[in-house]
């Protein structure tokens, strides 16, 4: 992948990261978490930790694999949208405000990440 699509594809998922941040915060004000950000979910206490951890984990895998200049860059990227969609369409009846912001930020890392396609070195 050419290190103009690395460093561009590195950005989309440092800036999803930072969009998911605010908008856990602005569920939690509204009254109407997502399910990673709820105290009171399907795991108690723990649901914080585990469902931030796996949101942030999904994210920050993205961007080191993007970093590294390595060739399924773009599919990766792509598998992480897919899961923070999936993370997102869990939230639609609960916090239907939170969940379609969060699946706007899916959707702009999803077509970088078809538009890093673009970038893939040729073998």
């Amino acid at each position: 992948m050419s290190t103009t699509w690395s460093r561009l594809l590195g950005a989309t998922w440092v800036l999803a990261a930072i969009a998911h941040g605010f908008v856990s915060v602005a569920s939690r004000r509204t009254g109407k978490p997502l399910w990673w950000v709820d105290n009171n979910g399907f795991a108690g206490s723990m649901t914080p930790v585990v469902g931030a951890g796996l949101v942030y984990l999904v994210m920050f895998v993205a961007f080191v694999v993007a970093i590294r200049r390595t060739a399924p860059a773009p599919f990766v990227s792509a598998a992480a949208s897919l899961v923070l969609a999936a993370c997102a369409i869990v939230d639609l009846s609960a916090a239907p405000g939170s969940a379609v912001v969060a699946l706007a930020i899916c959707a702009s890392a999803m077509l970088t990440s078809l538009a890093a396609m673009a970038g893939r070195a040729a073998h």
